[in-house]
């Protein structure tokens, strides 16, 4: 049996066993094998060594850093459009949410319109013969009729303009609640003329 490559080159390198040496010593056939290595690394120490035409390593280097600094400019640009996505989504979201409250708005301000003429109605077609029945109702006739004035007043810039502020709706809120209490005072003078 022979010596496996790794006691050969153990052998070679001065590294092996006795017993290694004795076979080699004594078997050609792990001799010649022997030699063959010897000449392998002969012939490779005899090589030119092999070193690169310049030094590579600054263009590495440079390559490498202008990469980083592309990478960051490339993160740099997906996180800005990211940002801008955001602020986008939130402004239209923001600009869905007026939208629907302003319309809520002018759908509210319509039906107070509507009541509002209602009532008005109310009171024109009011049977009152011009009886007073006391002071005290006029006094409170007359201070409703001048809140609704100062209410009309201030909503008469307005009739042109869109309805749907929030300050226009509670203009009509309160128009409608004065002409409410105005009609109720008239009924109510009304019944006690009626006495």
């Amino acid at each position: 049996m022979h010596v496996s490559l790794e006691a050969l080159l153990a052998l070679r390198d001065g590294a092996a066993e006795a017993a290694v040496a004795d076979h080699v010593a004594a078997c050609a056939q792990c001799a010649a094998e022997l030699e063959r290595l010897k000449g392998i690394g002969t012939a490779l120490r005899a090589l030119a060594p092999l070193a690169p035409e310049r030094d590579l390593w600054p263009e590495i280097q440079a390559r490498a850093t202008a990469e980083r600094g592309t990478r960051r400019l490339a993160r740099a640009g997906w996180v800005a459009a990211g940002l801008a996505a955001a602020v986008s989504l939130l402004v239209g979201v923001r600009g869905a949410i007026e939208a629907a409250q302003e319309m809520r708005t002018a759908r509210e301000v319509r039906s107070l319109v509507a009541e509002s003429q209602r009532l008005e109605q109310a009171l024109r077609s009011s049977d009152s013969d011009g009886r007073v029945v006391s002071g005290r109702i006029v006094g409170t006739i007359v201070n409703l009729e001048d809140r609704i004035a100062l209410i009309d007043a201030r909503l008469a810039p307005n009739r042109n303009q869109a309805l749907a502020s929030q300050e226009a709706l509670e203009l009509w809120h309160e128009r409608v609640r004065l002409l409410d209490a105005l009609v109720a005072v008239q009924s109510t003078r009304e019944a006690y003329v009626g006495l």
